[in-house]
């Protein structure tokens, strides 16, 4: 078990597209001592029309290599391969998130699998599009790993991985989706851990109470019209907690991962929790030194 360093996601709904808000984001991650950060495309606007903007692009470009963070990257809310309307300008708006993570200087993409339906043509072009950008990231030295997300079971999200079957297309298990929907779904939690473990090559590790907001099936959108304050009051939802400030059982599931080499990468909403940050990120340490040897990449 080896944890290449400890990381944390830049949130785009804090940002909101303002340049001066993620460089004081990435100053704090920095003087906390985080190693990693994950960047998702859409964190400020250098992407249009499933296009980046070169000259946006170099700005954040050399606001990020201001620091000594290292990166992986998130899709953008906007990537989904299943999107029948859009087929061709969401396999460009892939390949431009992969120009994207190269340009930062990363090599892991974290793409959300969503929901399978019953449609076949549209499980039909997700596939195909995976094909079609597996091969353009090995061009480009990058990792696509396909995350679980809370609406569908990480079976699914498995069986998928399966089917691509290509080297640099692996899983991103996000612990706190993956609870919700084993409680949701009902599958057993730790089961799914084991599962997926031979295809794991990064982790969102963040907390919740395993109570499903049945909302989320709506859709996103509709989702996020319940105020976070609201789901927090009653518990419900995928709330990214920092981790042990809600119920799942993550070192139970951490002790299953002993081939793991990857980042420990905390998903929680680090905005709303600035005054625990350091307290935070030495409880992610605990975590990582009750379970894995730590490393720099």
């Amino acid at each position: 078990m080896i944890i290449k360093g400890i990381g944390i996601n830049a949130h785009p709904e804090h940002v909101g597209g303002e340049v001066d808000r993620l460089k004081q984001d990435l100053k704090c991650f920095q003087e906390i001592g985080y190693d990693y950060v994950e960047i998702p495309v859409d964190i400020v606007d250098v992407i249009r029309c499933g296009k980046l903007n070169p000259r946006q692009m170099q700005h954040l470009k050399a606001l990020l290599s201001s620091f000594k963070l290292k990166y992986t990257v998130h899709a953008p809310l906007g990537l989904d391969l299943r999107d029948a309307e859009n087929l061709e300008v969401q396999r460009e708006l892939f390949r431009s998130c992969l120009d994207f993570t190269a340009e930062i200087g990363a090599n892991i993409f974290v793409y959300h699998y969503g929901q399978k339906t019953p449609d076949l043509n549209l499980e039909q072009a997700l596939y195909e599009g995976m094909l079609e950008a597996a091969d353009y990231a090995e061009y480009k030295g990058i990792e696509i790993c396909v995350e679980n997300i809370e609406i569908d079971t990480v079976q699914n999200v498995v069986q998928f991985i399966e089917k691509i079957n290509r080297n640099n297309v692996g899983m991103t298990f996000d612990f706190g989706h993956a609870y919700l929907a084993s409680v949701r779904f009902g599958f057993n939690f730790l089961e799914s851990v084991k599962l997926a473990k031979p295809y794991i090559r990064h982790i969102h590790v963040h907390d919740n109470f395993g109570k499903f907001e049945e909302r989320r099936l709506m859709g996103y959108e509709q989702y996020k019209l319940i105020p976070y304050r609201k789901l927090l009051a009653v518990g419900r939802g995928d709330l990214h907690l920092p981790p042990g400030w809600g119920q799942i059982p993550l070192d139970e599931a951490l002790e299953l991962l002993e081939d793991y080499d990857g980042i420990f990468m905390l998903e929680y909403y680090f905005h709303r929790y600035r005054p625990q940050a350091y307290e935070i990120f030495a409880t992610a340490k605990t975590y990582v030194e009750r379970h894995f040897s730590k490393r720099k990449a």
